[in-house]
């Protein structure tokens, strides 16, 4: 017991010793300007139009879609690949995008692998083994101190001030030529391959709008909290790295005969990329994100809402509808008078979101269900995702039956623009995590998008909220109402509501 309590507090020591964070001295590098003769470049410039101010963007809802978009950008690249994850899994698909890399830089591609440490998650000695390829360099943005796996945890709890701060930011650069960015981090449940389906949406663009993505990473990259990882972490060796292959090889194998990797290997979008005939949106578009200095506790931009600031913008513009969709939607007093204000002026205002039961924070759901009713009451559309959304449609033929929650982060403006990013609607996101996102400038996607939120608003996907009579909470879906929170158990329902009661909010 003694000898416990003495390395408890030498724990609680040494992270009181280390709240300031890591430093290193490693010199800032740079995106790669684009050259003209690598098979990106030549791709984007057989597709770009005559005005060549704008860009070029394609949907990537479908699970496979997006992930066969991912390895195909790291298939082309020639000369870059800067990639940037709140959360990177090593299972099947982070197995497939990690052997991908790999095989990227045996071919001479630099690769940047910007990972959120605590959102990630991976062991040090998995990611030193990866940056030990020359041409791999693995930083982990605004680390734990303590290292050791069982330590973790007190440095969690001593250094709560500044590790609080997470980089959510999704985000893959090819050749500074193309990019994917969205609400998708690297792992099974975000491509439909686990018992939990997220419904997401992604875009891959091209076009000028690269170099604003390149800059985002660079920024992050060399930021004084995103820390080489073999400053953390003791060197692996040689044989770790070959030991490394040697498994996602083997796995890679067993994986072909995968019906799953089998349709990502022939997605509509995989078709479309290779025959030149994916039907690209061209239009003006704005990279929005969050600066790096607001992780830093001590820094001038801490807590500062970059990226909230610039996003309330095209929201005040918008004349007749918005639509909003947030897997975490906490507006609070000061959210639900801004929209409250839209409808007043006339904007019919819809929001899809989680329901209790297809919630993965139930948290964030206690925060979200205090708004409901004076949102309902004012005139807000609303909807929550249902756990069994168009199991019809979506139902893998690779898993079965999974239950669906909702992960995607999207905008749509008066049906004209949109804005496809990692931002949710509640407070974390907008002032403790970092976030990134584009705004597109094209009605031809802006329907797209539309179209998606009308399936994932239809009977079969979500509850339709309403008021009762006397003001209480109603769910509908398929004929049927519900009084209560539907598809869930007492005790969920019970832990929800004494979770709201938590001076929790600003965390949510």
């Amino acid at each position: 017991m003694l000898r416990t309590l003495l390395l408890v507090g030498a724990a609680s020591f040494m992270v009181g010793c280390a709240t300031a964070g890591m430093t290193h001295s490693e010199l800032p590098t740079y995106y790669l300007p684009s050259d003209p003769s690598t098979k990106l470049s030549q791709y984007v410039a057989k597709q770009r139009p005559a005005d060549d101010s704008q860009s070029g963007f394609v949907l990537l809802h479908d699970g496979a879609d997006a992930l066969a978009a991912r390895i195909k950008l790291i298939d082309m690249a020639q000369d870059s690949l800067d990639i940037q994850y709140y959360i990177y899994n090593i299972d099947t698909t982070g197995g497939l995008v990690t052997e991908h890399l790999l095989k990227a830089a045996d071919r001479g591609v630099r690769v940047r692998l910007l990972l959120d440490d605590v959102g990630a998650g991976l062991e040090d000695f998995k990611v030193s083994t990866i940056d030990l390829h020359p041409n791999i360099e693995v930083r982990l943005y605004n680390p734990l101190s303590l290292r050791n796996d069982w330590l973790k945890l007190f440095s969690k709890l001593g250094e709560f001030g500044r590790i609080n701060y997470r980089m959510h930011n999704k985000l893959i650069v090819a050749d500074n030529q193309a990019f994917i960015t969205g609400g998708r981090n690297i792992g099974d449940e975000y491509f439909a391959l686990s018992d939990v389906d997220f419904q997401d949406v992604d875009v891959l663009g091209i076009g000028p709008i690269s170099d604003d993505a390149s800059n985002s990473f660079d920024d992050f990259w060399n930021s004084g909290i995103a820390i080489p990882i073999h400053v953390m972490a003791e060197e692996s060796s040689a044989e770790d790295l070959s030991g490394m292959r040697a498994r996602l090889g083997s796995n890679t194998r067993a994986a072909e005969r995968n019906p799953y990797v089998q349709a990502v290997e022939q997605s509509t979008f995989l078709t479309g990329m290779n025959s030149e005939t994916l039907d690209w949106h061209w239009g003006k578009a704005q990279w929005f994100y969050d600066d790096p200095s607001k992780s830093d506790p001590h820094g001038d931009g801490n807590g500062v809402a970059f990226l909230g600031r610039v996003l309330i913008e095209p929201i005040k513009q918008v004349e007749e509808e918005l639509l909003l969709t947030s897997a975490y939607f906490v507006p609070r007093d000061r959210g639900e008078r801004f929209l409250l204000g839209l409808v007043e002026r006339g904007v019919d205002v819809s929001v899809l979101t989680n329901s209790l039961a297809t919630t993965d924070v139930l948290a964030v759901h206690s925060g979200y269900a205090k708004s409901r009713e004076p949102l309902l009451e004012g005139g807000v559309n609303m909807w929550e995702l249902r756990p069994i959304a168009g199991q019809q449609e979506r139902a893998s033929p690779f898993l079965g039956e999974s239950l669906a929650s909702l992960h995607a982060k999207t905008f749509v403006f008066d049906r004209k623009s949109a804005f496809i990013g990692s931002v949710n609607l509640d407070p974390r996101s907008i002032k403790l995590n970092t976030e990134v996102g584009v705004l597109i400038e094209n009605e031809a996607l802006a329907q797209e998008m539309v179209a998606l939120f009308q399936r994932w608003t239809s009977e079969d996907y979500a509850f339709a909220l309403s008021l009762n009579d006397d003001g209480s909470m109603r769910w509908s879906a398929e004929g049927e109402t519900w009084d209560s929170e539907p598809d869930v158990s007492r005790f969920r329902r019970f832990m929800s509501w004494t979770l709201g009661w938590l001076p929790i909010a600003g965390q949510l």
